[in-house]
């Protein structure tokens, strides 16, 4: 049934025509949602034939608007939407398509309309497109094209939304969400990877040791090691692991104090002790937790939860290490999903060589990460490459250490085979809870849960509705989290930068602008304290990379030229930075620390900006926000240019020259503009060079 585009390579080409079920498992991405076409839902015969000739038609012609063949990922959905519409015919008395008539169709129009306006527009589409494909179905076809005059759109009343309505996440939420997913990121994985370790040892040092002595023998080896363990743990003033929570069915009798099931944890006692079998040992083991105390887990953690500066945990048992691992690998998501801008597909589809670096023009490592973009692309997705911060990479590594699928980096070892991490909207849910468990104190809990209608559902912005994305069952009383949010949070931050929009159309993936100079900044309702700080630091060298050209001769032009450097010539008067003298970094880096209040770098200028001053903001007022022009800046006092913005301005010289060299045939007036700018470059590059001309 599949082309053999979708089949090549593969050990076999996957379902036939006569089969009632088309399993395309080994043709999809492994995050599809739906990868089986059930063609049962239809009534075996003519209309189970027509669905199966309408099937094989989607992945192969393009008829009518249809401008390229449908994708295997799309049969599901469309086979199911055109099951409704069929239920749907039944119902207002049509056995065949060929018998539909133009009163059907207005029968039709209530039954559909019991539906949401986009599952309306959803069978109002079917029904065109069986339409459209009359030609490929043999036995039962539509005579009739539906509605010829009405777009799906205009008959299910669906308002036209070019922007982006999915709601960003507060920044009350996002905020500790993603310090937590850091936190376990950088240093609660550092436990989870040692109490892995240490478990995996003394299991194996466990099964080494000898069978036990017969029970109930005094003086037995296995008595002897518990002994000397229950000492040891006397001699620490720890008390013994106790069973976990989630295992209090097994001792049901034993009460629970402070979250604590009063009953030892055999297991984990058994490695800890070095023993095989301890059962018959288990009055000697309530006794003495009873004496000593119990003590959830028994593996320890050590990573300091920076609100208290106490451990994370009391400690962690083989249980609470798995549901930690299980919370690790959500984390990791979090952090390369919101720190990328990547969908949740494309998050889940890495692959474990996924993480590189390169040397950036400015001499600085980027962190990158490969992967490919599936929306509105072929099957098989285009390679892409995204910029991203150092702990991205990290959680990477971290990631590489905890799972062992050999093709992705989401995927682990369950049973006989291998899982990718799945359900995201419900786990996103989960951790939220879980950190609440962990960090919630008495004034509130650590991630607030603000009611739905006290949020603001802003619909601004530029990203695209990502109809591929997982759905979730949103609770309509609490903040709920799905993957598509993370990615509208971002977008909505980038763009709120200067050239935001263009830097995050390419990060995207609607082009491949670096994200950096969009991605790092702070906005008016604050951004995570991960890329404000990256920000800071890249400014803070920035200025100090300006005030080093300056006092090494370079010149500098601008409406803000008389102030930095009265800057600059304070610092150096007091550090004493003259020319030959090496002055403390620390103490420079400080004391320019100010200047990147209120600095904007550009290509062509660097901006001191002054909201009072500025002739951008004075001549924006119709469109409510600074726009910032050349033209503008040659002459703002805001503005200092200086000879590291020459090479630039010596290129877009010379290409405005190569580019507009022959104006013959323009208007004078267009002549004379054109002559203009390239004068006014010429000009800007006589003030910037050294008097000998040396600096170019």
């Amino acid at each position: 049934m599949l082309p053999k585009k979708y089949t090549k390579g593969k050990a076999n080409r996957g379902p036939r025509f006569a089969d009632d079920v088309w399993d395309l498992r080994e043709f999809l991405p492994r995050t599809s949602r739906h990868t089986r076409v059930n063609f049962l839902l239809f009534e075996e015969g003519l209309q189970r034939h027509t669905a199966k000739e309408f099937a094989f038609a989607l992945l192969r012609e393009t008829p009518g608007s249809q401008l390229r063949p449908a994708k295997p990922t799309s049969l599901p959905q469309a086979l199911t939407t055109l099951a409704r519409v069929w239920t749907h015919l039944r119902a207002v008395g049509v056995e065949r398509l060929q018998d539909v008539r133009r009163e059907h169709l207005e029968a039709l129009l209530p039954l559909l309309r019991s539906s949401t306006p986009a599952g309306v527009e959803d069978q109002v589409n079917a029904l065109k497109r069986l339409a459209e494909f009359g030609p490929y179905l043999s036995y039962d076809r539509l005579t009739l094209r539906p509605w010829p005059y009405r777009t799906a759109r205009q008959i299910s009343g669906a308002t036209s939304n070019h922007e982006n309505s999915t709601p960003r996440i507060p920044e009350e939420i996002m905020r500790p969400y993603l310090a937590a997913a850091v936190f376990y990121v950088r240093l609660a994985s550092h436990d989870l990877l040692a109490a892995r370790e240490e478990l995996a040892r003394t299991r194996e040092a466990t099964k080494a040791q000898p069978l036990p002595a017969p029970f109930g023998r005094e003086g037995s080896q296995t008595r002897r090691k518990i002994e000397q363990f229950i000492e040891r743990r006397r001699a620490e003033g720890r008390g013994l692991p106790a069973l976990p929570i989630e295992r209090h069915h097994t001792a049901p009798d034993a009460p629970v104090i402070d979250g604590i099931v009063q009953a030892p944890n055999l297991t984990m006692i058994k490695h800890l002790s070095g023993t095989r079998s301890i059962h018959h040992l288990r009055p000697l083991l309530v006794a003495a937790g009873n004496e000593l105390g119990w003590e959830p887990g028994g593996l320890p953690a050590r990573a300091l939860w920076p609100a208290t500066g106490k451990p994370w945990r009391a400690s962690l048992s083989a249980t609470s290490m798995n549901t930690e691992t299980v919370q690790l690998r959500v984390a990791c998501w979090i952090v390369i999903a919101y720190l990328s801008g990547m969908r949740d597909m494309e998050v889940r589809e890495l692959g474990r060589d996924c993480a590189f670096t390169e040397l950036g023009a400015d001499g600085r490592t980027r962190y990158k990460i490969r992967g490919r973009v599936y929306k509105n692309r072929k099957l098989s997705g285009d390679e892409v490459n995204w910029v991203v911060l150092k702990v991205v990479h990290e959680a990477v590594e971290v990631l590489k250490l905890i799972n062992d699928d050999p093709t992705h980096l989401f995927g682990y070892r369950q049973g006989s085979g291998y899982v990718l991490l799945s359900t995201m909207p419900l786990r996103l849910k989960n951790f939220r809870d879980h950190l609440n468990l962990l960090f919630s104190t008495p004034e509130g809990p650590y991630i607030p849960l603000p009611m739905a209608e006290d949020l603001e559902l802003d619909t601004e912005l530029v990203d695209d509705v990502d109809s591929d994305d997982e759905a979730t069952d949103e609770d309509p009383l609490a903040w709920s989290f799905d993957t598509r949010q993370f990615r509208r949070t971002l977008s909505w931050h980038i763009a709120n930068q200067p050239f935001g929009v263009v830097a995050g159309t390419r990060q995207y993936k609607h082009a491949s602008h670096v994200i950096f100079e969009g991605y790092a900044g702070t906005s008016a309702s604050g951004f995570a304290d991960e890329v404000a700080a990256d920000k800071a630091v890249a400014l803070l060298d920035y200025v100090e990379d300006l005030y080093h050209d300056w006092n090494e001769g370079g010149r500098s032009a601008g409406g803000a030229v008389k102030r930095v450097e009265a800057e600059f010539d304070r610092i150096r008067a007091e550090l004493g930075d003259l020319p030959g003298v090496v002055a403390s970094p620390e103490r420079l880096r400080t004391m320019l620390r100010h200047l990147t209040r209120t600095l904007h770098p550009g290509a062509l200028n660097d901006c001191f900006h002054h909201a009072d001053t500025a002739v951008c903001s004075k001549r924006a007022k119709t469109v409510g926000r600074p726009l910032p022009m050349l033209n503008m800046c040659l002459t703002c006092p805001n503005s200092r240019r200086s000879s590291i913005h020459l090479p630039r301005y010596r290129m877009s010289r010379d290409l405005a020259s190569e580019e507009l060299k022959d104006t013959e045939h323009l208007p004078p007036h267009q002549q004379t503009a054109i002559g203009e700018f390239i004068t006014m470059l010429d000009g800007t590059i006589e003030e910037l060079k050294d008097e000998d001309g040396a600096r170019v």
